[in-house]
């Protein structure tokens, strides 16, 4: 996996759609077969306006992948991304601050 551009990550969550996620209405052919599945923005708890659209095609084959899809990126939405980077970054601080602190004791001890 290439390196994690983490800054990247947060400017483009803080620019997408805020709010949570939730899996909405689907899209079906003139066959009846499902051919995509919408993520929606939730609005009092039902789904809003629509933030993607998951499709059913070669490389998505089955209705459970797209939806899988689409909860997925419901789930993963922004303000998850966001939060978990934040945590992410309270996690390096008190890294740094233990191995502060580890570097004075053996100075200490030495």
């Amino acid at each position: 996996m290439s390196k994690i551009d983490y800054q990247a990550l947060r400017e483009k969550a803080e620019k997408a759609t805020k709010g949570s996620y939730i899996v909405g209405h689907t899209s079906v052919n003139q066959h009846g077969n499902l051919t995509g599945v919408f993520v929606c923005q939730k609005w009092k708890g039902e789904p809003g306006g629509v933030i993607a659209e998951c499709h059913v095609n070669c490389l998505v084959e089955t209705d459970v992948q797209a939806y899988a899809n689409a909860e997925f990126i419901a789930a993963f939405n922004p303000n998850v991304a966001l939060a978990l980077l934040d945590e992410r970054e309270r996690n390096q601080q008190y890294i740094k601050r233990r191995d502060q602190e580890n570097e004075e004791i053996a100075l200490t001890v030495g």
